[in-house]
């Protein structure tokens, strides 16, 4: 069984004030769904449709993670605001931290925020077995990418998580 699926959700589809009855009908087991919001959503205080919406998908259990972080606006209010299950640190800051003091010290910057937040932190676009250690050494929670997986189909994910368990239960 796959442990949780993440599906990005568009600023339009927050806004819809139909969206909780639409989600209550599905009985969405609480930690096995996320929604990705793209950091370019802000969530101001204008609109409180969505800030609503975003609080009531997470009283149905449905984790919240910020997308793409570091290349939108998102404020340090907007997460405080939010309060996301995660933060997804976009690739286009985790590409050069090989190669970059300044690009390590501000990903490091960004995983002290999600930690000082209670935040997991996860890096986006690993591609080297480099970055992967720098980011486990940085204290990133979790590392998505070429480095560690290529994308798989349905039944190839399945397969793998079969072959997993059968070599931890041995």
């Amino acid at each position: 069984m796959v442990p949780r699926v993440s599906v990005y959700v568009s600023a339009r589809r927050l806004q819809d004030d139909e969206l909780i009855n639409s989600l209550t009908s599905l009985s969405i087991k609480p930690g096995t769904v996320s929604f990705e919001l793209l950091e370019s959503i802000f969530l101001d205080d204008t609109d409180e449709l969505m800030v609503w919406n975003v609080n009531q998908i997470k009283e149905l259990g449905i984790d919240i993670e910020i997308d793409d972080f570091g290349t939108g606006h998102a404020s340090i209010v907007s997460l405080l605001k939010l309060q996301p299950r995660r933060l997804k640190i976009a690739r286009q800051l985790i590409s050069p931290i090989a190669g970059s003091d300044q690009q390590r010290e501000v990903v490091g910057s960004i995983v002290q925020i999600g930690r000082s937040l209670g935040v997991e932190v996860i890096a986006e676009g690993v591609e080297t077995m480099q970055q992967a250690k720098i980011l486990k050494d940085l204290g990133c929670d979790i590392l998505q990418g070429y480095a560690l997986s290529r994308p798989m189909s349905a039944y190839k994910i399945m397969e793998f998580l079969s072959s997993r368990r059968m070599r931890t239960a041995s």
